[in-house]
């Protein structure tokens, strides 16, 4: 069954397409190593996958890190550029399903709250770069996931859109913007946080048959 002309997917990338934890965990390691800090668990790490990258910085200092706030976000976006390239990893069956996706005639869309290099670094480093048409990240202090979502829809033309995340910054984007929400549930969410979507994902690959 093919897409009628402009059904657009808009996808999540942290926890939806990218198994952040591939390269996210090993580098706050390296970073809370780096700078003798005691480590958190990794599951308090992984609680902030999705959220916007100033929100993971104020958490990292009122930990006590010393030194300039600007300083340790650079350190840690070094680390983490090369973290992606070295081990990081879709989720199973992502490739193989974004391919077809297009093949059947879908536009193909990112939204992240990720800024473009971060987004460029693992699309790039995962080889699903050129299956995207259209990119939208965060690359200032004040935009939502609202925002984001609404900017790439007013850019993009369509008749139906899907926003497809894992977690509430995806739900709420979708529901503010009428879309239809699906909740990759194998992601980093919580439970409750999927309850608004629409239709729910256990796996990438079960988007085939889902949009049919």
């Amino acid at each position: 069954m093919s897409a009628r002309p402009h059904d657009l997917l808009i996808f999540d990338l942290d926890g939806t397409l990218y198994d952040t934890q591939s390269s996210f965990v090993p580098t706050m390691h390296a970073v809370y190593t780096e700078y003798e800090m005691p480590h958190p668990s990794d599951a308090a790490i992984l609680g902030f996958v999705g959220e916007t990258f100033p929100v993971f910085l104020d958490w990292l200092m009122d930990q006590g890190f010393p030194g300039d706030r600007g300083a340790l976000a650079n350190r840690i976006a070094e680390i983490e550029l090369a973290s992606i390239r070295e081990r990081g990893r879709l989720f199973p069956g992502v490739r193989e399903t974004l391919e077809r996706l297009r093949d059947r005639g879908y536009s193909i869309a990112l939204c992240t709250n990720g800024d473009r290099r971060y987004a460029n670094v693992v699309l790039s480093a995962c080889g699903i770069l050129p299956l995207f048409d259209e990119l939208q990240t965060n690359d200032g202090d004040g935009p939502t996931k609202v925002d984001l979502v609404r900017q790439l829809l007013q850019r993009v033309p369509h008749k139906r859109a899907f926003v497809i995340g894992d977690r509430y910054h995806d739900m709420e984007a979708g529901r503010a913007n009428s879309c239809t929400v699906v909740a990759a549930a194998y992601g980093f969410g919580k439970p409750d946080e999927l309850e608004v979507a629409d239709l729910r994902i256990e796996q990438f690959p079960e988007l085939l048959t889902l949009l049919e």
